[in-house]
């Protein structure tokens, strides 16, 4: 029942911030913002359709919401007049934009690894370094499929200033590798204490 209060919390908050700045997006002629914001929301809609079948916890959907907040809010909040997906972090180092990739594939490799561990043979399932290689690679693709939508807005909405230039596209694509590895160190943990818990399980 805690559980199911915190997702309805969560699908409030997800809804409120989309409905606040979808309407912000309209009133300032912000295409690029509305068509991301429709791509989110189909995505909200699938995950609340079959987030139970594909085995996603509650961290994970709170992970979801948090990269999907950093995400609208980057484009649409402005500190001293430098939209905060510009804002260096760490200067001529590491944006806010880096940051939201690295986070965002961190949490997608962690839905990854839900949806794969159901399937996973025996031997994948006992060979971390090859678990971790396809992990990351599934992850890094979905990384890829977000470049792809990018594009998508740099060709039909003019948002090419917006999104940046090929360094910058290099520079997403390496933070959202760095996001799948340090998420690997964390899940092969995980894997062991699961694998250990089932074994344990079975002989009860």
């Amino acid at each position: 029942m805690e559980e199911q209060t915190t997702l309805k919390l969560m699908l409030a908050f997800t809804i409120g911030y989309l409905s606040v700045f979808t309407v912000l997006a309209l009133l300032n002629k912000n295409y690029e913002f509305l068509y991301y914001t429709i791509v989110m929301s189909i995505a909200l809609f699938v995950i609340i359709l079959y987030h139970k079948k594909v085995h996603l916890s509650s961290h994970v959907m709170a992970g979801l919401t948090i990269v999907g907040a950093m995400h609208i809010f980057g484009g649409n909040i402005y500190l001293n007049e430098t939209r905060l997906y510009d804002l260096w972090l760490v200067p001529n180092l590491f944006k806010y934009d880096n940051f939201v990739h690295f986070i965002g594939t961190f949490t997608a490799t962690f839905i990854v690894y839900s949806l794969l561990y159901p399937h996973l043979d025996k031997k994948l399932e006992h060979n971390k370094i090859l678990l971790s290689i396809l992990l990351i690679m599934i992850a890094s693709g979905f990384g890829a499929f977000n470049e792809v939508l990018e594009l998508g807005a740099v060709a039909y909405l003019n948002a090419a200033k917006q999104v940046g230039d090929y360094f910058n596209n290099a520079f997403d694509l390496l933070f959202n590798m760095l996001g799948s590895i340090i998420a690997c160190f964390f899940l092969m943990r995980y894997h062991k204490y699961k694998k250990s818990y089932s074994a344990i399980k079975r002989q009860a």
